[in-house]
């Protein structure tokens, strides 16, 4: 998003992205526009694709649709400057650097000044803008890398080599939290980090009294799940993977990260059966968090597993239906996301019937079709239907 400041009248910029792209941005000290040429029925039009660069050929990727409104035309704008002011958030709103940049514009439809137009906003015209950019940028040329608009880091905003703690008694209000919790941007050891994340995203349908981190099996001593939630209605079982955000785990091949990602599922799936097994076996759950027993009863709870890893790779949808199938009888539905994804339904279904009715439905369209679909995709609908 963009914002202009009252004192020149000049545009900053604002990208709320996860942490693998900000630390991108940081490593390769800067970050790339790429303004789509898109034909439509009325002419020529464009897109934005912001591409952060962990891989040279498949980086990570903001896609914005551009309409006829002040956010398209604040952008173009700001892509028409020397210079401008950007700021990094992540999705839960921690600021982790910001700089002066310049830009660098060699060939784009901006700098050739040729002409185009912005559509007019239709949430119809959402999928067809989404799916030409998707289509665009897979199939662009080494001088449509050589056309984007290049932004360049050129002076430090504010320290990017941060800790935050975050101390906030509404923001630890849930079972095993400690009190307080700790966020860096460089992750040497992911797990505590993702799985506070994800309890942060939670929070954003289920009451703090309704979640619980890192449950036990008093029977055993065992982690039971690594995330907890629970309505009057329904058990949501969490197991998440994430690997490590640093400059070589970013900078690992495409391959590397495929198979880190095969991994992660392959454990998931495992845990993700033993504690739908353990709640067919014990209607009432035995566990004990932070020292304190916590009984939760089973009986009448439909237990919905969710599995979030850090990455999933879209052309493995025969897989991911697999999986799915696999799960069949392992509680009564089963979901797998990579953690964008998870935050997608988080944030956009904040309520927690609303959100363990989109689980299970979307869980239900994968297991029952036979196909995956992208989760992007069924949220998409969602807002669509929701703007209509």
């Amino acid at each position: 998003m963009t914002a202009r400041r009252e004192e020149t009248g000049k545009l900053l910029l604002i990208v709320k992205a996860h942490k693998e792209y900000i630390l991108a941005a940081r490593m390769n000290g800067g970050f790339s526009f790429y303004l789509a040429p898109l034909q439509s029925t009325s002419g020529l039009t464009v897109a934005l694709a912001t591409a952060f660069f962990d891989d040279s050929d498949e980086p990570l990727l903001i896609r914005t649709p551009l309409f006829d409104e002040p956010l398209g035309n604040d952008l173009l704008e700001l892509l028409s400057y020397k210079e401008f002011d950007v700021y990094f958030f992540d999705e839960h709103n921690r600021e982790w650097m910001s700089y002066r940049v310049s830009v660098k514009d060699k060939g784009s439809l901006i700098a050739t000044c040729q002409e185009f137009d912005l559509l007019t906003f239709h949430p119809q015209t959402l999928p067809s803008l989404y799916g030409a950019l998707d289509s665009w940028f897979g199939h662009r040329t080494a001088e449509d890398d050589e056309k984007a608009i290049k932004i360049v880091f050129d002076e430090e905003l504010s320290p990017s080599d941060i800790f935050i703690l975050d101390a906030r008694a509404e923001s630890h209000d849930y079972h095993g939290s400690g009190g307080f919790s700790r966020s860096t941007l460089d992750r040497e050891e992911p797990g505590y980090f993702q799985e506070r994340d994800i309890v942060a995203g939670l929070k954003r349908a289920f009451p703090g009294d309704q979640i619980s981190l890192n449950p036990v099996r008093r029977d055993s001593g065992k982690e039971f799940v690594d995330v907890l939630a629970w309505s009057e209605t329904h058990l949501l079982l969490v197991q998440a993977k994430d690997s490590p955000n640093t400059h070589a785990s970013l900078s690992r091949t495409i391959d590397r990260k495929r198979r880190t990602s095969h991994g992660q599922i392959e454990k998931g799936l495992k845990q993700a059966k033993g504690a739908a097994a353990h709640i067919a076996k014990h209607p009432i759950l035995q566990l004990s968090v932070n020292g304190h027993d916590l009984d939760i009863d089973a009986s009448s709870r439909k237990v919905v597993s969710v599995l979030v890893v850090q990455e999933m790779f879209t052309d493995e949808e025969s897989a991911f239906v697999a999986h799915y199938r696999e799960m069949q009888g392992s509680g009564d539905t089963f979901v797998m996301l990579d953690y964008a994804a998870f935050n997608l339904f988080c944030h956009e279904f904040s309520d927690e019937q609303i959100f363990l009715e989109a689980l299970e439905d979307y869980g239900a369209k994968i297991t029952i079709g036979g196909a995956w679909l992208d989760p992007r995709n069924y949220v998409l609908e969602f807002i669509q239907k929701r703007l209509s």
